[in-house]
């Protein structure tokens, strides 16, 4: 990834995109279904967005329905694929979509480390491949459209520091095979170790079952860790951190200080009660929808993008903010 040329859209310090909230919030409000073809720029040409995570992943749903709707109000036929967690089935749908003759083909979200068969067709047969917050750049992929995992990481666990007086001890529940989250992790506990806190448990999460697992893994360690030996829990996607939310309710352990990330409503709602789910962070998939289909057009177009990673800054969701 280190070669990979990246750009920043805007990118601004943690206290910046606080002040930003209330411009971008409401913006992340808007129904998918709201956006109405206005444009013909892409008519006659069909994008096959092909995903692991479409089902099982609340945010992954959200971004690939935003980018649907800003492709299809540009005249695109958007046509997705969801292989339901397996990443190993996007080569046969890459090379499928090949076949069919699609003129750009987005892989989203997944493990493209895995995909290097579909990827090798589609490079082959001369069709474009762009990334909507995929785990990395793998040739021939032109673009990843993504946020700073490192900003998500940072203003989460920062928000744990703030929150607690003093350093403390902490359960993280992180996906080292997603390169997203394993990004945002090592950020977390890089700030969180550098500040003086103990990570106590640092556990792999189940996407499969990302509230489940979390909340049964999370009522164990806190049996485990009674009260007075953990202070928070770190978790590195809101469906994860919903279940350690649970838990904590649960055992009546509000002591613990719960975080997230991606923002999604029930965690807006949760961090807007003033409880122990103090922060999450929201990804602006509305930028990232429309800034993909702007890439997409420009190909199209005989530009192809300068930077093979374009990063769309994020915003941390508090009880300050999580109302807007």
């Amino acid at each position: 990834m280190d070669a990979h040329r990246t750009r920043r859209i805007g990118v601004a310090t943690i206290a910046t995109l606080a002040i930003a909230t209330a411009s971008v919030v409401p913006a992340l409000a808007q129904s998918p279904s709201a956006v109405t073809p206005v444009s013909s720029t892409g008519a006659g040409k069909t994008i096959s967005v092909i995903t692991p995570d479409y089902a099982a992943q609340p945010a992954a749903r959200e971004a690939i329905d935003r980018f649907q709707a800003a492709a299809q109000a540009q005249g695109y036929e958007v046509k997705v694929v969801d292989t339901n967690r397996d990443n190993a089935a996007i080569n046969g749908e890459i090379t499928t979509a090949v076949a069919q003759d699609v003129d750009a083909i987005v892989t989203a979200f997944g493990a493209p480390q895995e995909f290097g068969e579909g990827l090798a067709a589609a490079g082959a047969a001369g069709v474009p491949v762009f990334g909507l917050d995929t785990g990395g750049v793998v040739e021939p992929t032109l673009v990843n459209v993504t946020t700073d995992n490192a900003f998500l990481g940072n203003s989460t666990a920062q928000a744990i520091i703030d929150a607690h007086e003093g350093p403390g001890k902490v359960i993280m529940i992180h996906f080292d095979p997603f390169e997203p989250v394993r990004l945002r992790a090592e950020a977390a506990r890089a700030l969180l170790e550098g500040n003086g806190w103990e990570v106590i448990e640092y556990v792999q999460g189940d996407p499969e079952d990302s509230t489940g697992f979390a909340k049964a893994t999370t009522l164990d360690l806190l049996s485990k860790h009674p009260a007075g030996e953990v202070d928070a829990v770190w978790a590195g996607w809101d469906a994860s951190a919903l279940g350690a939310y649970q838990a904590t309710q649960e055992a009546g352990r509000t002591e613990v200080l719960v975080t997230g990330v991606d923002g999604q409503d029930f965690a807006q709602a949760e961090v807007a009660k003033g409880g122990n789910w103090i922060a999450t962070a929201r990804q602006d998939w509305p930028t990232i929808a429309t800034t993909l289909v702007g890439i997409i057009n420009d190909h199209f177009a005989g530009t192809d993008p300068a930077e093979s990673v374009v990063y769309v800054p994020a915003v941390l969701i508090t009880a300050e903010n999580a109302a807007q």
